[in-house]
């Protein structure tokens, strides 16, 4: 059986802080050090971080950051 899996595309460097992706906090944590969010296991990629992922529902971390930062595909 194939797995199906997601990957979350984030741009940190335009993080705002405002800490709505904590609200899925299994994938994202604040900062200390500069009070924006950090996608945990994630690999830097250019400008993104990204983590591939095997679950279905989490498209709506698209739509919680208000600068619209964290792409699922």
């Amino acid at each position: 059986m194939r797995r199906i899996y997601k990957i979350i595309f984030f741009t940190r460097n335009k993080c705002i802080g405002c800490g709505n992706c904590m609200l899925y906090n299994k994938y994202f944590i604040m900062s200390k050090k500069d009070g924006k969010a950090v996608l945990l296991n994630s690999k830097k990629k250019k400008k993104n971080y990204v983590k591939k992922i095997y679950k279905k529902n989490i498209n709506f971390l698209n739509k919680i950051c208000p600068i619209k930062i964290i792409k699922i595909i």
